[in-house]
């Protein structure tokens, strides 16, 4: 089916049913979605990186969304320098560093809490990636 590049109504006889013009104003339409990429469309999705592939970025390499800092690096901070919020500023999280070292690690308990998220594997860095290991 062919509609009309004037108003868009459908094409019968060589004219438009809606406003009379002629055939060669036509466009043919197709079944795919406007939104989808076709050959003469340029189709730019978000950056995605599949899951188990190698991304190199900012001269990092790391595979399915793991960030570039150890975690035992980070448990190793939290332990000795955690009420300073050593780890934190080493995962990116710089305003939370602040914070921590403003209040001895949020009064000891975010301390501890740090120390159980990052052997528990929740502990995330800045970016929302999982620490390697």
């Amino acid at each position: 089916m062919s509609k009309c590049n004037a108003c868009g109504g459908p094409i019968e006889n060589g004219k438009c049913s809606y406003c009379g013009t002629a055939a060669p104003a036509v466009e043919q339409v197709s079944n795919q979605p406007e939104n989808s990429p076709s050959g003469s469309q340029q189709h730019n999705p978000q950056q995605y990186f599949p899951p188990n592939q190698t991304v190199v970025n900012n001269n990092y390499t790391y595979t399915d969304n793991v960030s570039p800092k150890n975690k035992w690096v980070a448990l190793i901070l939290c332990i000795f320098f955690g009420y300073l919020g050593i780890h934190n500023f080493y995962a990116g999280k710089v305003g939370l560093g602040i914070l921590y070292l403003l209040t001895f690690g949020l009064f000891g308990i975010g301390w501890i809490v740090d120390i159980i998220r990052i052997l528990t594997g929740s502990y995330l860095d800045k970016w929302g990636r999982r620490l390697q290991v």
